[in-house]
């Protein structure tokens, strides 16, 4: 009798055991569903905000770049250059690479929206990557709210908040998820292809005060601690030697010209190894410039 009570007593541990396991599975299940759910639901949510973002804000095309007199041409008065040095040094250097911007924005519109838009990315070898660019107080804000702080896991593009909001910064560096679905900053790996890059290597930052076109100089994977993040005082050889040395080590080769008076943009993203970062890199190569 005492065994079959001992047996009995175990083969109620067992079914108990398994039921538990059984509920355990399930729940695990359930949770992964709602995860993926959840997942799904962002990408599709902020795709189709994102969307209607572009064509209610956007249009195709802008207006030509204003073409300026060389000084002392014309009339004999040294023209207004875009309001700095640096301005001047590149036109000097042969370096300026006017074009048509590809996108009008209306700013007023946009800023009704958010006051924190201080621009709008557009990538030309992947047009995909047309977004504006919002900036806060820490880097912590926008990586799971939109554009409206709205709370969607692809949250929006944004700027370090350590960099000045007008693009002035000698580095300025812009951070945006690399989706799954290739939205945001998904695409932005296959520029590390020499032909895609060869095809179309500028991007564009739009702004109220101005339109920025940036030659690409250097595209790469690096880590985490790598000095691409680097922050600048001023421009100058220092700078220019760190220019250099991040188109050394771009995955891409190129022979853009440099100068310490550039202003770079940095274009960051994760990739699949989570100690590394996907980087694309341009310098400022508009007659137009911050702080004009």
């Amino acid at each position: 009798m005492a065994g079959r009570k001992k047996s009995k007593r175990k083969n109620a541990f067992v079914e108990v055991l398994r039921l538990l396991v059984m509920a355990i599975a399930v729940a695990v299940l359930l949770y992964s569903a709602w995860q993926l759910y959840s997942i799904y639901h962002g990408y599709h949510a902020a795709g189709e905000e994102y969307e209607k973002l572009a064509e209610e804000f956007t249009k195709p095309g802008g207006s030509e770049p204003e073409v300026k007199e060389p000084a002392g041409t014309g009339s004999g008065e040294i023209p207004e250059h875009s309001g700095s040095t640096a301005a001047v040094a590149e036109e000097e250097r042969g370096l300026i690479e006017d074009a048509k911007p590809p996108l009008t924005v209306d700013w007023n519109a946009l800023k009704a929206v958010n006051s924190e838009i201080i621009g709008w990315l557009y990538v030309d070898a992947q047009p995909s990557i047309s977004y504006p660019i919002c900036q806060g107080t820490d880097n912590d804000y926008y990586l799971h709210r939109t554009f409206r702080r709205e709370e969607i896991f692809a949250g929006a593009i944004f700027a370090d908040c350590m960099n000045s909001p007008d693009f002035s910064d000698p580095n300025t560096i812009v951070y945006g998820h690399n989706m799954k679905n290739g939205s945001m900053f998904g695409m932005l790996k296959f520029l590390r292809d020499q032909q895609a890059y060869d095809a179309a290597p500028y991007f564009w930052i739009l702004t109220p005060d101005g339109n920025y076109r940036y030659h690409i100089y250097a595209v790469m994977n690096t880590p985490l601690d790598s000095e691409v993040y680097t922050f600048f005082d001023g421009r100058g050889e220092t700078f220019l030697d760190w220019e250099k040395r991040m188109q050394a080590a771009s995955d891409v080769a190129n022979d853009v010209p440099l100068s310490e008076n550039d202003y770079t943009v940095t274009l960051s993203t994760c990739t699949s190894d989570s100690s590394y970062r996907c980087v694309v890199m341009g310098k400022l190569v508009s007659t137009d410039h911050p702080g004009k």
